[in-house]
Parts: C-alpha cells; sequence; structure tokens
C-alpha cells in the first residue's frame, strides 16, 4: 500500500509538472531555484500596524564599526559627513518598549529567528545611540536624514519613530515604483553598500511576463490580503480606535492601495443587507464595513489600467444569507453585471497558464465558496481558493501550523490555489476583555516573524500568502525574489 502511495504521488507530481534537468539536479518545474545571492546584503521597509511607523530591517549585513543604516525622504545617491555640535539622533526606542513589531510582553525588541525559531537576544545588542561629534547628509546635504540607526546583528528588524503618512500611498499610480521614503546602509566611508524603498508594484505581473506567463496561478508565490474589504479610509488609529474598529479592521490600504502595492488574492466576505438601497457589503464577521461596489469598482479600474490578474475570492457569505441559495443568485447576477467582460471564464480551468488567461483579455477570476452556486453558473465562478486558517492566538501556534501545512503539502500536486491565512485570530472572549490589544498589535507582534519565515524558509513552495496589515510584511518582496528562480519549461 505504501509503495503503490509514493508511485501515485510520482506519477501526480509527473502530470503536474514537467521534471527539468540542469547541473545534474532535477527540479519540478514551477518550483524555485535555489537564490544565488543567499549572503547578499539585502534592506527592507515596511509600516507597523499601531502607530504606523516605518520600520527598517536587513539581513547579512556586515556590522561593522561606523556602518549606519540612513533614512531618507528622497533618493539618497552619495552621503559625507560634516560637523557637528551634536550626532543625527537615532529613531530608536528602549529595548523595553512596546511598540515595535520585532517586540511583544515576553521579548525585547533586538532579536531575530535562529533556525526558524525566536531566540531573545541580550539587551546590549540593541542599537544604541551616537554619541559622534560628526553627522551624516545626503546628496551633498540637499536630502535630510530623517533617522539613523547603527546595526549590531547580520539580521534586526527595528521600528523606527518615523511616522508613515497614508496620503503617500494614496497618490500612488500604476506608474509609481519607489516613493516616500528610502533607507540605505552605508559603511564609515559613506558607500552605499544596501538601498531600499516604500515601494508600489502596481504591474508585478506583466512585467515577469517572459518568466512566469508558462506557469499556473499555483505554481506562483502570491501575496494576498486577509479580510480585504475591512479597512476605512482616512482613518488613523490614533485619533479613532474604539473597540469596534480594533478588531475589525485588518487592512491600512483600500482595495485600490492594497492592488498597487502587489497583492493579487483577496479575501472578500460578502453579507446581505436588505434594508439599504445598496444590498450587499462587506463584512467582518457581523460588522459592516464597506459597499462591495466600491470594491468591485476598485479591482475593476486596476485591472483595466494594469492587465494584472487578480483571485477574488468570495467565501463565508457571514450576514443574510441562510440556508436557501436564493440571496447567492442575486450576488451572482449582482458580480456577473457589476465586473462585465473582465471576469476569467471558468472554461480556462485553474490548469490556465497566466499567458492562457492573458491572451482571453480577461483578469479577475471569481472564485466561489459554494459548490452548488459553482455547478449553477459554469460560465461565471471558478470553485473557491483552498484557504488554512491556523485559528490561533500565539505566534509560536500560527509558527507551527505554517510550517506543518507546508512541511508535507498533498495539494501541491493540485491546479487549485491554496493560501496561508497567516495571520492571528482572536477568540471571542478576547475580543470582549479586549485582552489582545486589537488585531494592529497582534499583526505587529507576527508580521516581522512571518515576513521572515516565508523569506527564508517556506517562500520556495508556498503558494499564497495573506496577512492581516500586509504593509507590514515583506511578502511582495519574497514574491519578487522567489518567482524570478522559478523554473519553466
Amino acid at each position: 500500500m505504501l509503495q503503490s502511495a509514493f508511485i501515485l504521488l510520482a506519477l501526480l507530481s509527473i502530470s503536474g509538472h514537467a521534471l527539468a534537468e540542469a547541473d545534474d539536479a532535477v527540479h519540478i518545474v514551477g518550483s524555485s531555484q535555489p537564490p544565488t545571492d543567499a549572503q547578499q546584503l539585502k534592506l527592507w521597509l515596511t509600516i507597523s500596524a499601531r502607530k504606523r511607523f516605518l520600520e527598517v530591517s536587513w539581513k547579512n549585513a556586515p556590522s561593522r564599526e561606523g556602518d549606519n543604516v540612513l533614512l531618507t525622504a528622497e533618493d539618497p545617491l552619495s552621503f559625507e559627513q560634516r560637523a557637528a555640535t551634536l550626532g543625527t539622533p537615532l529613531a530608536s526606542f528602549q529595548t523595553n518598549s512596546e511598540e515595535g513589531s520585532g517586540s511583544d510582553e515576553e521579548q525585547n525588541v533586538a532579536y531575530v529567528p535562529i533556525n526558524g525559531y525566536t531566540t531573545p537576544a541580550s539587551s546590549s545588542s540593541s542599537p544604541e545611540p551616537s554619541k559622534s561629534n560628526v553627522f551624516w547628509v545626503a546628496n551633498g546635504g540637499d536630502t535630510p536624514i530623517v533617522a539613523a540607526i547603527k546595526p549590531s546583528l547580520a539580521a534586526q528588524w527595528f521600528t523606527t519613530g518615523v511616522p508613515f503618512d497614508y496620503v503617500l500611498s494614496c497618490n500612488v499610480t500604476a506608474q509609481s515604483s519607489c516613493y516616500g521614503y528610502w533607507a540605505s546602509y552605508i559603511d564609515a566611508s559613506g558607500k552605499i553598500l544596501a538601498k531600499t524603498c516604500v515601494r508600489a508594484y502596481p504591474r508585478w505581473m506583466t512585467e515577469m511576463r517572459d518568466k512566469l506567463g508558462e506557469l499556473r496561478l499555483r505554481d506562483l508565490f502570491i501575496p494576498g490580503t486577509h479580510d480585504s474589504g475591512s479597512y476605512r479610509p482616512n482613518f488613523d488609529p490614533l485619533l479613532r480606535e474604539s473597540i469596534v474598529t480594533k478588531y475589525a479592521l485588518t487592512q491600512d490600504d483600500d482595495i485600490r492601495g492594497q492592488l498597487m502595492h502587489g497583492a493579487r488574492y483577496l479575501d472578500i466576505r460578502v453579507g446581505y443587507y436588505r434594508p439599504s438601497e445598496e444590498k450587499f457589503f462587506i463584512y467582518h464577521g457581523i460588522t459592516k464595513q464597506r459597499p462591495l461596489q466600491e470594491v468591485i469598482q476598485q479591482v475593476k479600474e486596476f485591472v483595466l489600467e494594469t492587465n494584472e490578474i487578480v483571485i477574488f475570492g468570495l467565501k463565508e457569505f457571514p450576514v443574510g444569507f441562510g440556508k436557501n441559495l436564493g440571496v447567492h443568485r442575486l450576488l451572482v447576477s449582482y458580480l456577473r453585471d457589476q465586473f462585465g467582460d473582465v471576469v476569467v471564464h471558468p472554461s480556462l480551468t485553474w490548469r490556465s497558464t497566466l499567458n492562457d488567461i492573458w491572451r482571453r483579455q480577461q483578469n479577475v477570476i471569481l472564485a466561489y465558496e459554494k459548490d452548488q452556486m459553482v455547478q449553477e453558473f459554469p460560465q461565471l465562478l471558478f470553485g473557491g481558493v483552498e484557504q488554512r486558517w491556523g485559528n490561533v492566538q500565539t505566534w509560536s501556534s500560527l509558527e507551527t501550523h505554517l510550517r506543518f501545512i507546508n512541511s508535507y503539502d498533498i495539494s501541491r500536486f493540485s491546479s487549485r490555489p491554496v493560501v496561508d491565512m497567516a495571520e492571528l485570530t482572536p477568540e471571542t472572549w478576547g475580543v470582549i476583555l479586549d485582552k489582545h490589544g486589537g488585531l494592529r498589535k497582534m499583526s505587529d507582534n507576527v508580521n516581522w516573524r512571518i515576513s521572515q519565515l516565508y523569506r527564508d524558509e517556506l517562500g520556495n513552495n508556498a503558494n499564497i500568502v495573506a496577512a492581516d496589515f500586509i504593509r507590514g510584511t515583506t511578502l511582495m518582496e519574497t514574491a519578487i525574489d522567489v518567482n524570478r528562480r522559478k523554473i519553466v519549461y
């Protein structure tokens, strides 16, 4: 029996993916080659959820005397030192601060995963303020430096005290790339060893079409957002947070912003609100959020402008649907009327490649988690994607869940996409008693760990990864790196 099982797995593997042989190594098409720059210094910029502070992280840093990570509001081309009576202040927290994403009640700020598991470093490893009487300037002094950090470890995730204004994100267009802030790792002479920026990814699929066009969506690493429609425009959590918003909101960008910054899987929970003229709304549990029409319009405008492919994953239907299919039929008709010609025809199936989809000049896949409706509307609906949800409240439990579902993943032999739900879920009484401090705090405690876990270990075999407050992760950068190394024949 066991031998038959292994034969079946081998046949499934060969039928789902051709085998490619190079340099005496056998690789599965759609898998990723090992990175050639694994030891290269890398730098990332993210945004915390609670206070929307910029976060700087790095790996493979030399951490030599005189090294600095400098944050600027313009692209720095050069750095030089100038004399001053006081040094450039560090935008830093004390090691007992609770505001950093690299911290929680049990740990200090400055620690990194060792062998995949979190291990605290000594408090002496936290970045220290500069006592030098010189300071750095960028671009001959024309570009101010807004924060400076002295790296003390080869890999760190550091929350600065620099607030990010989401008005900057609202101004992003389909032509945008870097904007707002840049982070540079420099040595004692001012040489830039690595640089990154706050960045939009409006066309990452189409820009990688030559590489990814003959792969299926199941073969890609795709960033996604959890409860994608749970946002509020122009919402400032420092001014307007309440017990409701603490546990109802899961994203800081609207749908357009999420797509512009790289998300290609949207987790859509639709409810039916009969008393309203606009009947369909996004819900988070029983909490009504944005009108569905608003969400659809932003998706439609985005794909028409960028030609990107988006999975619109409809599931749960938490309010107003009842046990019969009447409201579902109304919703499907509404989706058909609103999306129009951009809906991908299900005859392509999940086995189709990106090029197959692009050739049809269609961009939005309606993945509907209701088998009866998929059978009733075969010209409109794909079957739902599989969400692998841990329903856990701590990082250790979430890490165990994510490792488990990726350790021996039989679903990779299927063409149906799967989603790793990489977020914490508060229990009911935890929400009522505000035990967890809100979803923003929970996200800040895990998003940096999720980023490192998928970047360093799970990314090569993962498919879709959905997170709360995705701007606090490096999932998009991981997607670019992993997908660039995909094997295609």
